[in-house]
């Protein structure tokens, strides 16, 4: 006789049961380095001020921060890849929606909110540390991405609350009436 060994057959995820499981990984990962960030070695004195802490894992945050971030550029941009590849660039109306003039719309609110918070951006020198931190290009640089997030978060509630209040769906209306005139 000969012995059985079982093989198990691959099962195949839907999007929501991958993304659950991937959400559930990363948040396990982050409460595993923020918990041993906190739990091991944080109030080590920084040995040229005592008044500061230097936790010995500082480095490990440092690089999953990197991982973390580079990871959901990779995946952003493949996404995009991807929808491009899979759409031919030739389907501009998708279910009654406009979906290349919203793609092109958000790309260009992207870059647009960038450059513009860029120059608008303060150069002004600000303490770090102890010390006044002068670097003009990377100033700008931080306030364009934190003022850029708040751009674009303000412009993502309008499209929520624009999208809940049923205007949309009236000024549809307004304008079938009209064409039919």
């Amino acid at each position: 006789m000969t012995a059985q060994t079982s093989h198990k057959i691959p099962v195949k995820l839907d999007a929501e049961q991958l993304s659950t499981r991937v959400l559930y990984v990363l948040v396990a990962l982050v409460v595993i380095v923020f918990g041993a960030f906190f739990l091991i070695g944080y109030d080590v004195p920084y040995e040229d001020d005592p008044s500061f802490n230097a936790p010995l894992l500082t480095d490990a945050v440092l690089v999953f921060m990197y991982v973390l971030v580079s990871g959901a550029v990779l995946l952003a941009v493949a996404a995009v890849a991807v929808g491009l590849r899979r759409s031919g660039g030739s389907s501009s109306v998708v279910n009654n929606i406009p979906a290349a003039r919203i793609a092109w719309a958000t790309v260009a609110l992207l870059v647009g909110s960038l450059l513009v918070t860029f120059l608008l951006g303060s150069s002004k020198p600000v303490l770090v540390n102890g010390v006044e931190y002068t670097d003009t290009f990377w100033l700008k640089a931080t306030d364009m991405f934190i003022n850029t997030s708040f751009v674009l978060l303000f412009v993502a509630v309008c499209g929520v609350v624009f999208g809940l209040s049923g205007y949309n769906r009236k000024l549809k209306n307004v304008w079938k009436v009209n064409k039919n005139r």
